[in-house]
């Protein structure tokens, strides 16, 4: 499994980001300029420059389709990949098995969105970190592996996220009641929270930075 992953900072060069929106497919270019925001823009454009550099880098020729749950993969190839971005980063997942990922920045206390989306058991582990700083992180650490085994399975949120729960017991996550899942989890400039779903043979992965 391969994590590569695009800071936006450089695109908000005018000239750059103009030149690179030019390399991106029809596709991708509609997503960027149908963005009202422009950190969203940027975003998008770094998505696509991400799988540009997926496509170099397998040798990938073959166009992006989108199965009827709306997850995109290359047509007829064993490549698998999932995107995500938040804030500054843009970041995408590699690998010949089904894989989600995603990013989210770690913000205040979302006891509220907690309640409403999360199990009772997932609340409870949030609740027992000592400090608001911890709390925020747990908060984010389940919702973000939340949102990566549903891109998993291709669902996005058309899952309630309270109809699954994740099981942090013994310190190691998993869906709880299904054995087929890995999660990966690492934090990206002290701010960001990354989670993977994975099969569960597939636990070595490589962090790598794309530039242009």
């Amino acid at each position: 499994m391969k994590i590569y992953y695009f800071d936006i900072k450089v695109l908000r060069d005018r000239k750059l980001f103009d030149q690179m929106l030019k390399t991106i497919d029809s596709k991708k270019k509609e997503e960027v300029n149908k963005q009202k925001i422009t950190a969203d823009k940027l975003r998008m454009l770094a998505g696509g420059l991400l799988i540009n550099f997926v496509r170099k880098e397998y040798g990938i020729d073959n166009e992006i389709v989108v199965d009827k749950y709306g997850k995109p993969e290359f047509k007829k190839s064993k490549v698998k990949f999932n995107l995500s971005h938040s804030g500054k980063f843009a970041i995408i997942a590699v690998s010949d098995r089904n894989i989600g990922i995603d990013i989210q920045k770690i913000k205040e206390d979302k006891h509220r969105v907690a309640e409403r989306n999360f199990t009772p058991a997932e609340c409870d582990y949030i609740n027992k970190a000592r400090t608001d700083e911890a709390r925020c992180q747990r908060f984010s650490e389940i919702w973000t592996m939340k949102e990566a085994y549903l891109k998993n399975i291709g669902l996005g949120l058309r899952k309630p996220l309270n109809s699954f729960e994740i099981d942090m017991k013994d310190g190691k996550a998993r869906v709880k009641g299904l054995k087929e899942y890995n999660f990966i989890q690492f934090k990206m400039d002290q701010m960001y929270m990354v989670s993977i779903c994975s099969d569960k043979r597939d636990t070595e992965y490589e962090v790598k930075e794309v530039t242009i």
